[in-house]
């Protein structure tokens, strides 16, 4: 049964709610995966760098927010949202994002277990949310004080990294590709 987009739109603030509730700054994605809440200094001239100073909504990860008012608020801003962005890098869980993706044919998970045995470290149980397009994002832990930044494929082909600045598609998101959801075994540890 097809799910309407007024349907999508209250399961995707449902799991942002439920998201926030763990600590997690969410916002709202449209079904691009994109923040849904376009720029409100996109017909600017010559536009300033904002990241949310002027109080209103659009500046993407910026917008992120744990309080379920302002969450409430970013949703019936964009009723087209149907689904959301955790916010990576943010107190207190500072998460990182490993991005294992199927694209072009590359076998990142093999990619991501030889990087692990090169440089001897050990990849932890922790969330899996499956994407779409049969691809992987893993949920780490980050240092308080260590700053991580995005990168694509610099790891390893395959392999991106959401850091400080960047955000992952929360579970239970629907987008164009189909729905994102918590691998079996892995939502307690949320």
């Amino acid at each position: 049964m097809a799910t309407s987009d007024r349907q999508a739109t209250t399961l995707a603030l449902a799991h942002a709610l439920s998201a926030a509730e763990r600590g997690l700054a969410v916002i709202p994605l449209s079904r691009t995966k994109l923040p849904a809440l376009r720029s409100p200094h996109r017909d600017d001239p010559a536009p300033a760098l904002c990241r949310g100073e002027c109080g209103r909504f659009g500046h993407g990860v910026y917008d992120a927010s744990t309080d379920p008012h302002r969450i409430r608020e970013l949703f019936a801003a964009a009723p087209w949202a149907t689904g959301y962005g955790i916010a990576c890098g943010l107190h207190p869980h500072h998460l990182i994002g490993v991005d294992l993706d199927t694209k072009s044919g590359t076998d990142s998970s093999a990619a991501l277990r030889e990087l692990a045995l090169r440089h001897l470290f050990t990849i932890p149980e922790t969330v899996v949310v499956l994407t779409p397009g049969g691809g992987r994002h893993l949920w780490l832990t980050g240092p308080p004080d260590v700053v991580v930044p995005n990168s694509a494929s610099r790891l390893a082909p395959g392999i991106d990294i959401r850091g400080a600045g960047g955000y992952l598609v929360g579970p239970g998101s629907r987008t164009d590709h189909g729905v994102y959801g918590t691998a079996p075994g892995t939502a307690h540890l949320t």
